[in-house]
């Protein structure tokens, strides 16, 4: 593990996301349920670069996962549009708990075959907890696709009706039309979200790997939102709204990033006099986000997280 800095709760990275964790840290951990990188060939290229650190899953446990995400997208395609058809599979055989959200309604699926045998309790936890990683990633890469062409709708009609009017140059009306806020999808089933991913963390033994406590970097305010709630102590330990930030052929990144990890980790040890310094862009990047860092404790969320007698820390990044 080379890294403190872990991805959370998510096993997808939205290019959102990604832009995000490229602008504040030079590397980060992340679980993307997978058994390699063969489907994303942008996470690929930064994990042979160093700048982003996978923890795979096992070959055998994502066979019977991928075998029951297949059939359900097999079942899906063919009944598709057809409510009562899908009223009738959550009604026989409800797969997850939040079955009000829509996104679960859209989670259930249909095992005849029971693929996975009732022998091995913890291990059949862990099969349903990647499957439903497995299963919020590809929501949350369709609902990606969706904003992005839906964004690339808006910006075309707000281009054209810039143009009639007048008001601006016809080719920068195209480049700087924007759609304004990027949904959560930390939002949708948020405890589930956090739960399962904990869960398979905990699995893959890699929060003992770190050597010390890691934080987990998260571009989701609804989980942080969550976590306080089931916290009995939470410290602001470092909150810099606006800051600055490098974007990528920014001279100054590197030197930059790393004075923010310093940082960080500094506040996540309790080291306030560190907040008087900081790092400041000198360059002609005119980028700017939040970073925000809570430690946590309590019952509930050290056993969620499987760390005892240590604040958890979160860092909450976004990008403006």
């Amino acid at each position: 593990m080379k890294s403190h800095c872990i991805f959370f709760p998510f096993s997808y990275i939205a290019q959102d996301q990604l832009a995000a964790l490229q602008a504040f840290f030079s590397s980060f951990a992340f679980f993307p349920v997978a058994a390699d990188l063969e489907h994303s060939i942008r996470l690929k290229e930064l994990v042979d670069t160093g700048r982003a650190v996978p923890v795979f899953s096992s070959r055998e446990d994502l066979a019977l996962v991928d075998h029951q995400f297949e059939e359900y997208m097999a079942w899906v395609k063919i009944h598709k549009g057809n409510e009562h058809n899908l009223r009738f599979l959550l009604n026989g055989n409800p797969y997850f708990t939040s079955d009000s959200d829509l996104t679960a309604i859209k989670s259930q699926i249909r095992d005849k075959r029971e693929v996975i045998k009732p022998q091995q309790p913890a291990k059949d936890g862990l099969l349903k907890d990647l499957l439903f990683l497995k299963m919020a990633g590809q929501c949350d890469q369709e609902k990606e696709s969706i904003d992005f062409q839906l964004s690339n709708i808006d910006r075309a009609g707000n281009s054209m009706f810039s143009i009639l009017r007048g008001e601006e140059d016809p080719m920068e009306a195209v480049v700087s039309g924007r759609k304004p806020g990027i949904p959560d999808p930390g939002a949708i089933m948020t405890r589930e979200r956090i739960e399962a991913w904990a869960r398979c963390m905990t699995h893959s033994n890699i929060l003992e790997n770190t050597g010390e406590s890691p934080v987990f970097v998260t571009t989701s305010e609804a989980v942080v939102d969550y976590l306080e709630t089931i916290s009995s102590d939470a410290i602001n330990a470092l909150d810099i709204d606006p800051i600055k930030v490098h974007e990528n052929e920014c001279e100054n990144k590197t030197g930059w990033q790393r004075q923010v990890f310093e940082q960080l980790m500094g506040a996540a040890k309790g080291d306030k006099g560190r907040q008087k310094h900081l790092p400041e862009v000198n360059d002609e990047c005119f980028l700017s986000g939040q970073i925000k860092l809570s430690l946590f404790s309590g019952n509930n969320i050290h056993n969620l997280f499987n760390l005892k007698d240590k604040q958890i820390a979160v860092c909450l990044i976004r990008l403006k």
